[in-house]
């Protein structure tokens, strides 16, 4: 028997692939056994939305670290707070 096409196989990543296209079947609501068209859905409705946020998300914490490049050294604010030395074993 010829098992070449089984080469690339990773039982893993296919089980997760399973696993992942019955939680977009359960995430839309369907009940007719068709997974036709549900990664389209998914993106729409789920990762686009929040891909969207992130990308936002991604874009402001880029303006605060470049406005805070622009700030000399000696106007920024350095918080330095002491920790208390706790012995344990190794010490």
């Amino acid at each position: 028997m010829n098992t070449d096409y089984l080469a690339g196989w990773d039982a893993k990543k296919e089980h997760q692939k399973a696993q992942f296209m019955e939680h977009m079947y359960r995430c839309s609501g369907r009940t007719n056994g068709l997974f036709t068209g549900l990664w389209h859905e998914f993106c729409l409705n789920e990762a686009g939305p929040l891909a969207r946020e992130q990308f936002f998300e991604k874009l402001e914490a880029i303006r605060k670290f470049e406005e805070l490049q622009r700030i000399p050294v000696a106007q920024k604010e350095v918080s330095i707070s002491k920790e208390s030395f706790i012995t344990n074993f190794h010490d």
